[in-house]
């Protein structure tokens, strides 16, 4: 029966953010030996050295971790460039594992991706839910979901995210294992069969406009958009932005892509969203998953009050979900992970609002009043099933609770 605990700091020494994220777990009990530390880390940090602070400690525990643009645990969310989080997992060798790749890109996603599915199928073959970390800029993350499903089937419960910087969209950081990468790509595995899990994403944007249509496109690149730059194309659309507003616009409004009726059904919204980066003076347009030819893409505006509501409408929906899962039975949450688009961090809420919004979702979850363990990352982009059917968004706030 695997084993869940998580803390939280805000300590720019890797050594001192370790000791006490260990008291907050355990307080004056020994630490539990072994077991698979995961690590959120804003990028005051550096993975390797929290790596290796965590081992100093507890010799044979395994890491994996991200860099990301902020964290959010039992304590809250924080966005300082020291913010630290941690979940520890614990258990039987058969309930757990994890593995990773090097040098994954949009160009070799689907190689890459069956070499990371393979790789954690051999170690944990009965693996019902997965968690997934990729690396936040040059991806195709769909080519990643359809990688796990090949190797583990259509039922697995895929969640996760992409790894992010401190809204600079620069460089990003991964840890697996032994070594610390800008492109690794790793994935934990959990075949507890006590436990359930449930997910849901949900985003608060309105599509706006009439759509571009895409003409050309390689991998992750929208090259053309009606026939033309996809950047001008774009910028046309917009409004006629500076190279640097339409920038600004792309980030915090994100492209949108039509949904089928069925999944805007249960999404609550018409639209799967899209972040769009330029890519330098290329005049393309680069997407975290395939681009396709003929895709219909609308722009988007943000609606925070639709933000609020679908987000309190998406609790409502998990906790319905849960409760007639447990066919009756009490609840008992026994970890919570979390993946926001780093744009619903300090781009769109302030700390009152966004201490608001955690503790909103904390609440719904809690055991005799105390927040089971938690983990979340501010990133770029969420893994999560939407209708039945595993997923990769963006601009989100995704949930999956872990429960017996």
């Amino acid at each position: 029966m695997l084993r869940f605990n998580s803390a939280s700091v805000r300590i720019a020494d890797d050594s001192r953010a370790v000791d006490e994220c260990i008291s907050i777990m355990y307080g004056d009990e020994e630490p539990e030996k072994g077991g698979l530390w995961i690590v959120n880390a804003v990028i005051g940090h550096k993975l390797e050295k929290i790596a290796a602070a965590i081992r100093a400690k507890i010799p044979d525990a395994a890491v994996v971790g991200s860099s990301c643009g902020g964290i959010i645990g039992r304590e809250g969310a924080g966005e300082a460039m020291t913010h630290l989080a941690v979940m520890t997992v614990h258990g039987p060798s058969d309930e757990y594992a994890w593995f990773g790749v090097d040098d994954f890109h949009a160009a070799c996603a689907r190689q890459k991706g069956l070499e990371l599915a393979r790789g954690l199928s051999e170690k944990l073959p009965q693996a019902s839910v997965i968690y997934l970390l990729s690396p936040g800029l040059d991806s195709c993350n769909d080519e990643l979901v359809a990688c796990m499903e090949d190797v583990f089937g259509k039922d697995v419960l895929l969640f996760g995210g992409a790894s992010s910087d401190n809204y600079k969209a620069l460089t990003t950081s991964q840890y697996c294992g032994d070594r610390a990468g800008l492109s690794i790509v790793w994935a934990v595995g959990f075949a507890d069969r006590s436990l359930k899990a449930s997910a849901r994403a949900t985003h608060g944007f309105n599509a706006f406009g009439d759509p571009m249509t895409v003409t050309k496109a390689e991998h992750n690149l929208i090259l053309e958009l009606d026939g033309r730059p996809a950047w001008t194309t774009y910028n046309r659309n917009a409004g006629g932005l500076s190279e640097a507003d339409a920038h600004v616009a792309l980030v915090t409004g994100g492209l949108a892509f039509p949904l089928s009726p069925e999944q805007a059904a249960d999404y609550g919204n018409g639209h799967l969203l899209r972040l769009g980066l330029p890519v330098g003076d290329t005049g393309a347009i680069r997407l975290s998953v395939t681009a396709e030819k003929g895709d219909r893409i609308y722009l988007t505006t943000r609606d925070e009050e639709l933000i609020f509501s679908e987000q309190k409408k998406a609790l409502e929906l998990l906790r319905q979900e849960i409760t007639a899962r447990s066919e009756g039975e009490r609840i008992h949450p026994v970890a919570v992970f979390q993946t926001d688009c780093l744009l619903r961090g300090r781009t769109i809420f302030d700390k009152v609002v966004k201490d608001e919004i955690t503790g909103m979702m904390q609440s719904a979850f809690q055991n005799d009043g105390e927040t089971p363990p938690w983990l979340g990352m501010y990133g770029f982009g969420e893994f999560c099933p939407l209708g039945g059917k595993n997923m990769f968004h963006t601009y989100t706030t995704s949930l999956l609770v872990l429960y017996r």
